[in-house]
């Protein structure tokens, strides 16, 4: 098997929780162990220290952006010229950010898969990513990962191997 490090907020809800053990099989039929600090490796010190030792050891990258937060309503530079409100605003764990910062200074090959209503911002923004962002409705791939996320999955496994 193949290391690959993922990273994912801990899943708070059914459908998040099918939709990583179905991504997790799917890399597994591929050969790849999906890692991180969280699911089979506990370490005493900080995380910041083993997170980084684990991407060093693994050969490619998975950041799934699920929902983690949901703001009502916000405000971003709050009492400025350049205000702007948000409502409904969703977003994912920030160790998304720091994990998937990390894999990039690695060298890693990685791939972004966000939840579609997760808020595009740092490393799932476009603009700021090297890397391809797969966004995908969560709800439709709870039983069946659909054919664009099989696609860049295994577009992603043949360059690993």
């Amino acid at each position: 098997m193949i290391d690959i490090f993922i990273s994912h907020p801990t899943p708070f809800n059914d459908d998040q929780k099918m939709f990583l053990n179905l991504l997790k099989r799917r890399l597994s039929n591929y050969g790849m162990n999906a890692v991180n600090l969280g699911i089979n490796n506990w370490d005493y010190r900080k995380p910041l220290i083993p997170i980084k030792e684990l991407i060093i050891k693994c050969k490619g990258a998975i950041l799934v952006g699920l929902v983690r937060h949901h703001s009502y309503i916000g405000y971003e530079k709050e009492n400025s010229s350049e205000q702007i409100e948000s409502v409904h605003k969703y977003t994912t764990s920030p160790w998304i950010h720091l994990e998937g910062g990390m894999a990039y200074q690695a060298g890693l090959p990685i791939i972004i898969l966000k939840e579609d209503k997760v808020f595009a911002e740092g490393i799932l923004d476009p603009n700021n990513s090297e890397s391809y962002i797969l966004s995908f409705k969560l709800n439709e791939n709870i039983v069946k990962l659909s054919d664009e996320i099989e696609q860049i999955i295994k577009s992603w496994v043949e360059r690993i191997n």
